[in-house]
């Protein structure tokens, strides 16, 4: 029994994002093995191509998704901020420096700020990619919070607020006007 729940541990795991190196490492050993296969006659040169086209595709998807995930990150922490996003409306504050944010209500806020132009099923996307290889900053990608009396519980995306700043990028604190 301990040893089927180390399994479901390990498949749970975060998965790194590989580097520029080792991507394109592994993209030449697909390379090379689809040749292979198709030298061997176990794949046709059509079946191989599209195989080549697939993965060129879903590359550019995973490095577009590698860049929004950042930006959306961003535009909700300077939401929470700058008070676009309200307490108890849009995210919660949790214990030890989480935040629980309400994608369907936090999404058109942000947009009517012009801080965001995702859908909500494209931002749940992003933090999906998020919580599979940035699980420092996306904790949890579909929990329940409690945002008010205990029928007001809706479904949230949870960042580590530290972390997610990191993953932005380090900002300097503005300084007010005079």
């Amino acid at each position: 029994m301990n040893d089927t729940s180390t399994d479901h541990d390990a498949s749970n795991a975060p998965l790194p994002f590989p580097t520029k190196e080792e991507r394109d490492a592994l993209i030449l050993e697909f390379q090379r093995l689809a040749a292979r296969l198709t030298q061997a006659g176990l794949i046709s040169r059509v079946s191989s191509d599209r195989l080549m086209r697939s993965m060129n595709r879903e590359r550019r998807y995973a490095e577009d998704k590698r860049h929004a995930l950042p930006e959306l990150v961003l535009n909700i922490l300077l939401g929470i901020e700058e008070g676009t996003l309200k307490e108890r409306e849009h995210f919660m504050r949790l214990k030890d420096e989480h935040i629980a944010v309400h994608l369907a209500s936090a999404g058109p806020a942000l947009f009517k700020a012009g801080r965001g132009r995702l859908t909500q099923a494209e931002a749940r996307s992003l933090f999906h990619f998020g919580w599979l290889h940035f699980r420092n900053v996306v904790v949890a990608r579909s929990e329940r919070a409690r945002f008010g009396p205990e029928e007001d519980r809706r479904r949230v995306v949870v960042l580590h607020v530290p972390s997610a700043y990191e993953f932005v990028g380090a900002r300097p604190k503005p300084v007010p006007s005079r």
